[in-house]
């Protein structure tokens, strides 16, 4: 009579190609710029300053989120990053599973994300509960060890308006001429 086994004393034995090639995906994504800069964010310590996370566990009422509490704030993150709108994030999050690891989330070929106006709502979500102090405060934790000259800030002046000028006298007094004149 043959010995039951278990489920994991088959794996080894058994090749499940869908399962070796995502871990290959989660090895690249982890050597990317995408998950070098993911490693540096405290996604949970912001779900939990965003109030995503409860403290005391409850019962949840309704339809399960497509998105953690981490995936809402990394998906803010990747929305910045990436400089797209709602309609092509999504359509890039269909498409490119680096994104999909980056949120925490794994969404099928066949039925991919269509309402674009889910991002919308999350957005909608994290800015009514927003504390920038307090997300400073997470981030600035986490980054110390990678911060130099603490004591020292920096500003950058490069960016101005390029038609201002400084108003003398004469110029007003030039510029309201050709103006009555015509």
């Amino acid at each position: 009579m043959a010995k039951v086994l278990q489920f994991s004393e088959i794996t080894p034995g058994l090749a499940f190609t869908e399962f070796d090639f995502y871990k290959d995906y989660e090895e690249s994504f982890k050597k990317s710029e995408l998950g070098r800069f993911h490693a540096l964010l405290p996604l949970r310590e912001m779900a939990i300053r965003f109030g995503l996370i409860d403290s005391v566990p409850r019962r949840k009422v309704g339809r399960k989120s497509y998105f953690s509490p981490e995936g809402k704030v990394a998906l803010m993150f990747l929305k910045s990053y990436t400089g797209l709108s709602a309609p092509k994030l999504m359509e890039q999050l269909n498409a490119n599973i680096h994104y999909q690891i980056f949120c925490g989330i794994r969404i099928s070929s066949a039925n991919p994300l269509t309402n674009y106006k889910l991002i919308d709502d999350i957005i909608l979500e994290l800015s009514k509960r927003l504390k920038i102090q307090t997300q400073q405060e997470s981030l600035a934790e986490t980054w110390k060890p990678y911060m130099r000259n603490l004591d020292t800030i920096y500003t950058d002046a490069t960016c101005y308006e390029s038609s201002m000028r400084y108003p003398t006298d004469t110029k007003l007094l030039w510029e309201c001429v050709e103006k009555v004149y015509t």
